[in-house]
């Protein structure tokens, strides 16, 4: 049992929809959202505390009392410990003043350079190519030329 410790046996629970379904916590709700849909005609409704807690739509009153992680969501909840965020009213700085205009001289659309096209850069190289959008005649030819095309790039490696 020692040696089960630690390997992410301590964190796995049972679905509840299916009991024999053992689940780690971390991928419950994966398993939720799949297993939910095996089991429609089960009325089950989620934790607002938890949500990988479901419970019948009957207890759901009662579970929200007990929940174990109502707790946490209490001390969040009620948590005064944390300042309020601090109001601030001096040397606010709005849009209009924080905005500096940057020159910038560049231009992409002043160079002189051709486009990349792949299936130009393709034609020389010793690679099969897909016809597409084509007649079946047009594929047809396409595929002779590029059987022809592809011999004579074997012919110049040898």
């Amino acid at each position: 049992m020692d040696q089960l410790q630690g390997s992410g046996y301590d964190d796995v629970i049972e679905c509840p929809y299916e009991k024999s379904h053992q689940i780690r916590k971390s991928r419950m709700q994966t398993h939720i959202t799949k297993c939910k849909k095996n089991h429609k005609d089960l009325n089950y409704m989620k934790c607002p505390f938890n949500e990988i807690h479901f419970v019948p739509k009957k207890d759901l009153e009662v579970h929200k009392r007990e929940c174990p992680d109502r707790g946490l969501f209490e001390r969040y909840k009620y948590d005064i410990s944390t300042p309020a965020p601090i109001q601030h009213t001096k040397n606010v700085i709005t849009p209009e003043e924080s905005y500096a205009p940057v020159s910038d001289d560049e231009c992409w659309d002043s160079y002189d350079d051709k486009p990349y096209d792949p299936s130009e850069q393709i034609k020389n190289r010793n690679v099969i190519r897909k016809c597409m959008g084509k007649t079946p005649s047009e594929k047809k030819a396409f595929k002779e030329a590029e059987r022809l095309r592809l011999q004579e790039h074997r012919n110049m490696d040898l």
